[in-house]
């Protein structure tokens, strides 16, 4: 009992420091003005239908000056290529350049498409995404003097499943803590799909080298590295209407093997805190629905107040989360998660360590 009472209050007291992690991004001021020269970098593998959204949403982009876009082909299997090259000539009012990665893995193509860069910001964003005209404003105004990474705020599009609906709640309490975390100066987790770096850091922390055998983890493993190197350089991006909108898994295979990927690394995670709250998370849903089974039967008020507050401090913060980064909120799926979600963590937390996945066509084992 007084373990996972313990349990509880360590989990209350995270989920305070979150909504308060949150509210301080929400308020936080940011004035600068920035005219710095952007390369908007894309590593694209099978992505021929999705590249018109991308693209299209780039060509309405409303930064005050020039900028280049680069996509990379990981060495696609379908006509990725042509319908790049198709765009290239429709948006003729874009500076694209089309490369071919020289090795496999999104790593490497996103490493090829920054060395050809020029400009002295990058920025990066995935193939299946779309952007509001902002946002290449928004992330470089975001940097001051001694930022060197911005992480950007992603959303899921809405969609009318009630699968795709759970999806966006989960995806927003990932938001949650990687914004959170970043509104008190303490960089955990970021997204690919929106994130900034001065080129000078990435060169100056070697890049990705040193975790090119993780398939996953470009974002996160980059954003660790120049943390050490630059500490206090780590920002969020500042508030605004610059959420990312990116696809939801069309499928329950799909969604496993992309969270076995986001999982898979963890244990070389290089980050004490970012293990910690892993850990820490991982060791509070065990315990979830025992402790629930536990209030029900024996009607102990005090685990029944305990139960009631964790939905409700959990609502509070995801609510707030899905309403700064415009996220549509959904209730039922929520709560159908409370009961979910535990031996949901479980299964991809074991299953990341244990088990290989499929991705985009390729296999992959865990790492080691």
């Amino acid at each position: 009992m007084v373990l996972w009472l313990s349990i509880f209050v360590f989990y209350f007291i995270f989920m305070l420091l979150l909504a308060g992690g949150l509210l301080r991004w929400r308020k936080s001021k940011n004035p600068a003005n920035h005219t710095l020269a952007v390369s908007v970098v894309v590593a694209m593998r099978n992505e021929a239908l999705n590249l018109q959204t991308l693209v299209g949403s780039l060509a309405q982009q409303n930064y005050a000056c020039p900028w280049q876009l680069l996509l990379v082909d990981d060495h696609s299997e379908d006509n990725t290529i042509q319908v790049a090259q198709i765009l290239k000539h429709q948006y003729s009012n874009l500076d694209v350049s089309i490369l071919q990665s020289p090795g496999d893995g999104k790593k490497q193509a996103l490493a090829t498409g920054i060395e050809n860069a020029t400009g002295e910001i990058i920025l990066t964003t995935d193939a299946d995404c779309e952007l509001p005209v902002d946002w290449i404003t928004d992330m470089v105004n975001s940097f001051g003097k001694s930022t060197q990474l911005v992480a950007g705020a992603v959303r899921l599009k809405a969609t009318a499943t009630f699968f795709g609906k759970m999806q966006a709640v989960e995806f927003t309490s990932v938001m949650a803590a990687g914004l959170g975390m970043l509104g008190w100066g303490k960089p955990v987790m970021c997204n690919g799909a929106s994130l900034a770096f001065r080129k000078s850091a990435f060169a100056a922390v070697g890049g990705y080298a040193g975790n090119e055998q993780v398939a996953s983890g470009d974002d996160e493993f980059l954003m660790r590295k120049i943390a050490g190197k630059f500490p206090g350089s780590i920002r969020a991006v500042r508030y605004g209407n610059n959420t990312c909108t990116t696809k939801p898994a069309a499928t329950i295979s799909e969604f496993y093997d992309q969270r076995i990927r986001w999982a898979g690394k963890w244990s070389v995670n290089s980050s004490g805190l970012a293990r910690f709250v892993g850990v820490f998370v991982f060791l509070f849903q065990v315990t979830w629905l025992p402790v629930v089974a536990i209030a029900l039967f024996t009607q102990s008020p005090l685990l029944l107040a305990g139960v009631v507050l964790k939905i409700l401090l959990e609502f509070v913060v995801l609510a707030l989360a899905a309403r700064f980064i415009h996220q549509q909120f959904y209730l039922p799926a929520f709560l159908v998660l409370q009961i979910l979600y535990p031996p949901y963590v479980i299964l991809v937390a074991l299953s990341s360590q244990i088990l290989g996945y499929r991705w985009k066509g390729r296999s992959f084992l865990p790492p080691r």
